[in-house]
Formats: structure tokens, sequence, C-alpha cells
């Protein structure tokens, strides 16, 4: 359990997470362009969220559990690259989903 072991679980969960989230906003969005960017938005958000809220945890427990003598310091690093990450990967994953989900709804009209 290495600070790589807690970048990919914090990315792969944001990222799951802001498709999930992304796929729900752009199906309500007005026309393509509002729709992807929106699921971008709210990806966005809810990956910084994710990060936030376990990012560091989950650094501090792995630095517990680490058998090799290092600072806190570290931890921190790696909590604060769980951020920017995870971040960006709920982005990521937003912005995939609504391209998917704006790109399939182009034919259907919009409800009123």
């Amino acid at each position: 359990m290495t600070e790589v072991f807690v970048l990919t679980a914090v990315v792969s969960a944001a990222t799951v997470l802001g498709v999930i989230a992304g796929r729900a906003i752009a199906a309500e969005g007005e026309n393509w362009l509002t729709s992807v960017l929106a699921a971008a938005y709210i990806g966005a958000g809810v990956g910084l969220m994710f990060s936030i809220l376990v990012g560091p945890l989950l650094s501090l427990v792995v630095q517990l559990l680490n058998a090799e003598p290092s600072t806190w310091f570290d931890a921190l690093d790696v909590a604060g690259k769980c951020l920017l990450w995870g971040t960006a990967a709920g982005a990521a994953g937003g912005l995939t989903a609504g391209v998917v989900v704006a790109s399939l709804s182009l034919g259907r009209p919009k409800r009123t």
C-alpha cells in the first residue's frame, strides 16, 4: 500500500462518481454544449468532494500501516495530489458521460 495505491483508488472512484453525476446532469441540458459543459462541471465537483473526504484519510491510514520510516509530510503530499487528480478525474468522467448522453439525445425532441 503505497502512494500509487492511494492515488489509483481515489482517481478511479472519482471517475466513476463523475460519470454517474455527469450522466444525470447531461440529460437535462437544453443543447449539446450546455449538456457537456454542465456534466464536466458537476463531475469535477463530485471528484473534488470525494477527494476531500477520502484522499487525506486514506493517505494517513496508508502512512500508519506503512512499515517504511517516513514523515507525515509525505502523507500530506499524497493528499494534495489526490485533490488535484481526483478533481481532474471527476471532470473527465463527467465530460465523457456528457458527450455520450448529449450525442445520443440529439434526435429526440425535448420535453416542455
